[in-house]
């Protein structure tokens, strides 16, 4: 105790540096422990994307030109694993007024967080993964359907679904 006194005379900075070492800490883990707490919680747990929570249309939140039906025909029929895209149409060089690019119907399987896709019309059996999650009545999914199939996705999209 008589060098702790002893070094408290000589370097009496050294004593209020830990003093306010000591006051700073409790404050410290007090921020830390409520920055930890916020982080928790308003992290939201995404919901288990399978088929029958898919099924439904959903139409793209930013412009709401691009449409997915899931397991629906235009009738609305049931198609079970088929994707229906609506991305509107347009006048291409010939005149012509067709489906833009990646509309059409889509064969899907849900694997872990990803969504394998093939277009039906196509001659390629190659499947394409792209990232999908769903949060309640949300969907985020890679933009497969902007440049066409079996493409790098561009974005991620997010859709809400039309009740």
């Amino acid at each position: 105790m008589q060098s702790q006194t002893n070094i408290n005379r000589a370097y009496p900075t050294l004593r209020l540096g830990i003093e306010s070492l000591e006051k700073a800490y409790p404050m410290r883990s007090f921020v830390f422990t409520l920055i930890l707490s916020v982080a928790f919680l308003t992290c939201t747990k995404s919901d288990l994307v399978s088929p029958d929570t898919l099924t439904g249309t959903w139409v793209e939140v930013s412009a709401r030109k691009d449409t997915l039906i899931f397991n629906l025909g235009r009738l609305g029929t049931p198609l079970p694993k088929t994707l229906l895209v609506n991305r509107g149409k347009e006048i291409n060089a010939g005149g012509w007024l067709l489906p833009k690019l990646g509309s059409g119907y889509y064969d899907y399987e849900l694997q872990d967080n990803s969504i394998l896709v093939i277009n039906m019309l196509s001659s390629s059996m190659q499947r394409s993964a792209y990232k999908i999650e769903q949060k309640g009545d949300q969907l985020q999914i890679e933009n497969f359907f902007e440049l066409g199939f079996n493409q790098p996705a561009t974005a991620t999209r997010t859709l809400v679904r039309l009740r």
